[in-house]
């Protein structure tokens, strides 16, 4: 709530907007596909039974196998909500785990290289002063302006001659593949993007995750195309109400156009993930360092190196690749 103690409140509004719209339309469309499709298929299948049937089903369920195969309404059912929970298990893991900020180990490591170079820059400039002795007291040698020089454009040439990489939004060292936030005002291990639908950033701790939202998106949204088709062709040729009719063709014809979308969407991240890059790394007009990996290896790297949970909602246990 920090947009709300530094009175912000509108802006923290904002930020949840998207989220709040993306959920708003998947319980509208998931209300019309249960009120149109599924509700009336389990209604005249089961409830509305004549009772002189009920033998016949009682039988069936002795061979449980019969019965479940037979009946695609109980298929559909348990397919679409066995999708559902692992959609929606994976959204709200997504949106509340951070990407992942630098480790403070590598900031002191790094901290500790910076300031090993700026001693010796110390001890060269009293080396100088001296003519023949080398002083290690900054303090008594080196006067206040040629600190403030030491510790601003010498620091940053410092830096440069290192060859670590500077934040300064963040004041702050960052490895490779790290990049600064704008919306987040942080710096995160391997950004990837900042989604707004999802009021987070997408980085090293909840890729993974992200593509298996994706997946399960993916999965969610063909499965319901496919099986709403067959609703969708009966109220074309039938002489149902003008509400039904524009209903269920708005939300046949609108999966569809999502499926396409989510179909393209997908199919890019499976390839970034598969050339060892990120979206923000493919969208940068600077020249990229070929990583030398298989496919594999860059597959593992992401999804970790268990398969029985890469299609799991299940972060890997994976150390980042810092410098």
């Amino acid at each position: 709530m920090k947009y709300y103690k530094q009175g912000q409140l509108l802006c923290y509004i904002g930020t949840w907007t998207p989220f709040v719209i993306l959920v708003a339309i998947f319980l509208f469309f998931y209300g019309i596909y249960m009120q149109t499709y599924l509700l009336p298929r389990i209604r005249s299948e089961y409830i509305e039974k004549p009772v002189l049937e009920i033998n016949t089903y009682l039988i069936q369920l002795v061979h449980i196998n019969d019965y479940v195969f037979s009946n695609s309404t109980v298929v559909i059912t348990v397919l679409l909500h066995t999708i559902l929970v692992l959609f929606l298990i994976t959204l709200i893991r997504v949106v509340t785990i951070l990407p992942g900020k630098v480790p403070k180990e590598w900031l002191n490591k790094v901290e500790g290289e910076i300031n090993k170079m700026i001693e010796n820059e110390e001890n060269m400039i009293n080396f100088h002063k001296k003519g023949s002795q080398t002083s290690t007291s900054f303090s008594s040698e080196i006067d206040d302006e040629q600190r403030l020089q030491l510790n601003s454009k010498a620091r940053l040439e410092l830096i440069d001659k290192s060859g670590h990489r500077f934040c300064k939004n963040c004041q702050a060292f960052k490895p490779k593949r790290c990049h600064h936030c704008r919306q987040c005002k942080t710096c995160w291990l391997k950004m990837d993007h900042h989604c707004q639908w999802l009021n987070n950033c997408i980085g090293y701790n909840n890729y993974k995750l992200f593509i298996n939202l994706l997946g399960y998106s993916w999965l969610l949204i063909s499965f319901i195309m496919v099986t709403y088709s067959r609703c969708y062709y009966d109220t074309l040729n039938s002489y149902s109400s003008d509400s039904k009719l524009f209903l269920v063709s708005f939300t046949f014809l609108y999966c569809c156009f999502l499926w396409i979308l989510l179909t393209a969407f997908t199919f890019f991240h499976l390839w970034a993930i598969k050339s060892n890059i990120t979206t923000l790394e493919y969208c940068e007009n600077k020249p990229r360092q070929p990583v030398q990996k298989s496919a594999l290896e860059n597959i593992v790297e992401v999804f970790g190196v268990n398969p029985l949970i890469w299609f799991l909602p299940i972060q890997p246990n994976t150390k980042p690749i810092l410098d």
